[in-house]
């Protein structure tokens, strides 16, 4: 045999021993009450419900179908048969409606983990959101669920990259218990109570890679985005807290498919938000993660002790109270509330005194949220 037929020989039996492209496979899913910043427990579990498609445990069970009256489900409608594993096709977009046993909840949160690839410990997904709500965040929250709803820490993405695929969480959205009675925990045979519903949105791209110069940034920060794997001279859109935002920039790839653009942070809640680059030719899809840090502004940025002044906040969390103190002696100044973005700015905006006994100079004015934790810092400076 000559080398260059050898070389053609080897090139084809290399071809057909390399592994097939693997496919993402949903083989997971845990959903559970949570606090406002996604957080549970255990005992929170038992006590305002958490349920999994792990089957053969002491938890209820979380049920998938596809239709919004659980006529068509996935797993089930035994105990044994609760698992799933579910592939997810390039190019595909998926709904699934959930349901589960019983009565839904004292908190008005609620958080879902997703796991892929058979991997039950680590959640592949994490997102939470408020009851009766359409709107979610990425969940990083130290306390969410693995599969076996043990304690794990949350992946802080709504998305999952695998093998040159992404799928993503596009709308997640759980409703309190209502009239519609479709399971009990064994089985969809309607039981004696309203079931608690919900309902997810998956779609999956092949995936190219996007990244920001900051991992952290308040709103009104430039980030600069470095994207590659487009096709090129393709047009990019970057999104900031989803896929379905008005994008923040857009770019155009170069003829190796690469692009650079900076972009300036949006008003968004506190804690880890999504990054898609999304092309507009390919559909070739690149996520990353920002953390999103709270800011306070405080105008005039002079003033004398008695006079007025405005403090206007955002990146702290969505729809909590603000606590605002004069730094030096300090003192609370108001405790405005934030709007579903996480600011409190416009007719929202918290207009105060300086304070009379204000020492000369530079003052800090200090901004706590009561639910996050976040904390921001700005300046006056008293004549």
């Amino acid at each position: 045999m000559s080398l260059t037929a050898f070389r053609n020989w080897a090139l084809v039996v290399s071809a057909l021993v390399l592994p097939a492209h693997a496919q993402i496979t949903l083989t997971g899913a845990v959903w559970f009450a949570s606090t406002p910043t996604g957080g549970t427990s255990v005992s929170q579990g038992y006590a305002d419900g958490a349920t999994n498609t792990l089957g053969g445990d002491q938890w209820w069970n979380l049920w998938f179908a596809l239709d919004a009256d659980g006529t068509s489900p996935i797993n089930g409608p035994s105990d044994v048969q609760a698992p799933i594993s579910i592939p997810l096709q390039k190019g595909r977009s998926y709904r699934y409606y959930l349901f589960n046993q019983g009565p839904c909840c004292t908190l008005g949160y609620s958080g879902l983990n997703l796991f892929f690839n058979g991997n039950g410990s680590a959640p592949g997904i994490s997102v939470f959101g408020a009851l009766n709500a359409a709107s979610f965040l990425p969940n990083a929250n130290s306390s969410t669920f693995s599969l076996p709803v043990s304690i794990a820490p949350g992946s802080g993405t709504g998305y999952y990259v695998s093998g040159g695929d992404v799928v993503i969480v596009s709308g997640y959205e759980w409703q309190s218990s209502g009239t519609l009675d479709v399971c009990q925990a064994f089985t969809f045979t309607p039981g004696s109570a309203p079931s608690a519903t919900g309902s997810v949105i998956l779609q999956v791209y092949p995936a190219a890679t996007v990244s920001g110069s900051l991992p952290s940034a308040a709103p009104g920060t430039t980030i600069t985005f470095t994207g590659s794997g487009f096709v090129p001279m393709e047009v990019v859109k970057i999104h900031v807290g989803g896929f379905g935002t008005t994008p923040v920039a857009t770019a155009i790839a170069d003829a190796a498919g690469n692009f650079t653009i900076g972009a300036s942070v949006p008003q968004r809640p506190y804690g880890p938000e999504d990054v898609y680059a999304a092309g507009q030719t390919s559909g070739r899809l690149g996520a990353t993660t920002v953390d999103l840090t709270p800011r306070l502004r405080i105008s005039p940025s002079t003033g004398s002790p008695g006079g007025a002044a405005t403090a206007q906040g955002l990146g702290f969390g969505a729809g909590e109270t603000v606590n605002v103190y004069w730094g030096n002696p300090r003192q609370l100044l108001g405790t405005p509330p934030t709007n579903i973005s996480g600011s409190f700015v416009g007719s929202g905006a918290l207009h105060f005194m300086i304070p009379t006994n204000a020492a000369p100079g530079s003052n800090p004015v200090i901004a706590i949220g009561q639910t996050t934790g976040a904390i921001a810092i700005g300046k006056i400076t008293v004549e």
